[in-house]
C-alpha cells in the first residue's frame, strides 16, 4: 500500500525498467486509504518508479519514490534517465539491492526541467526527525546532499542503539516557475542509521530541528520494502 499526502491525486503511476513494453507503465487508482501497487508484470522485479501527480491550470505537484520488488529485473538506470514530468528530482544513482541511504553519507540527485538538467536550482532535504538542509545544483543539474545524522538514538546500557535496522523518511523538494505555471516536485525515500553512530551519539545534535514543510507533496510508504548504499 502507498498513499499520497499534500496533493490531490486520483492515481499512482508505476514505471519499470523490465517486462513487456506495453506493461512498463501501469496506473493504480488512489483511494482515500491508499493504493495497492504491484510490479508491472509477474516475475518482474528490481526498482520501480512510483509517481503521483496533481495538476491545475496554475500549478503542477509531483511526488515520487522508488519501490523495490524482490524478483530479478533490469537495473533502473535507463528507466530513471527517461523524463516523466516537467520538473523532476532523480537519484543519481539509487542504492543497490539490499542497501540503503544512510546517515552521514553523501549522495547525488539530478534535477531536470523538460528533460534537461537544471543548473543553479535550490533543492531542500528534510527528514521526519526535523532536520533540514539545502544544496544548489551544479552546471550538470546535480545536487549533492549529505543525509543528516539525526536518528533519535535510544542507547541501551551497553551503548547499542535500540534498533540499528530502523528506517527514517526523508523528502527532497524543489520548485520552479516556468511558462506561467508553478511546478513543485518531491522525491521521497527512507534512510538507515549510521553504523558508527554508537561512537558519537551527540554528533546529530548539530542539525537544527526546523520541522517539515506541510506544502511539500509526500508519498507515504505504508509497508516498507528493502531499499538498496552501493550504486544501481
Amino acid at each position: 500500500m502507498i498513499g499520497a499526502r499534500g496533493l490531490n491525486a486520483t492515481s499512482v503511476t508505476v514505471y519499470a525498467a523490465d517486462g513487456p513494453i506495453d506493461r512498463r507503465k501501469r496506473e493504480f487508482a488512489l483511494a482515500p486509504e491508499g493504493a495497492r501497487i504491484e510490479a508491472v508484470a509477474p516475475k518482474t522485479g528490481n526498482y520501480h518508479w512510483v509517481v503521483a501527480r496533481d495538476e491545475t491550470p496554475e500549478a503542477v505537484k509531483v511526488a515520487s519514490t522508488a519501490w523495490y520488488f524482490a524478483n530479478p529485473g533490469d537495473a533502473p538506470s535507463a528507466m530513471l534517465a527517461t523524463p516523466k514530468h516537467e520538473l523532476e528530482i532523480v537519484p543519481a544513482p539509487l542504492p543497490r539491492e539490499h542497501r540503503s541511504y544512510r546517515e552521514a553519507e553523501k549522495w547525488n540527485f539530478l534535477v531536470r526541467l523538460n528533460g534537461k538538467p537544471l543548473p543553479a536550482q535550490a533543492v531542500a532535504l528534510e527528514t521526519e526527525f526535523g532536520s533540514r538542509t539545502t544544496a544548489t545544483t551544479d552546471a550538470s543539474g546535480i545536487a549533492t546532499l549529505v543525509i543528516p545524522r539525526d536518528f533519535k538514538a535510544d542507547p541501551k546500557a551497553d551503548g547499542e542503539t535500540e534498533d540499528p535496522r530502523a528506517r527514517g523518511r526523508f523528502v527532497l523538494s524543489t520548485e520552479k516557475e516556468d511558462g506561467g505555471k508553478h511546478y513543485l516536485t518531491a522525491f521521497n525515500y527512507s534512510y538507515t542509521q549510521d553504523p558508527e553512530r554508537t561512537r558519537s551519539l551527540g554528533w546529530g545534535a548539530a542539525f537544527g530541528l526546523l520541522g517539515m514543510v506541510a506544502a511539500t507533496p509526500l508519498l507515504r510508504r505504508r509497508q516498507s520494502s528493502e531499499g538498496g548504499n552501493d550504486h544501481a
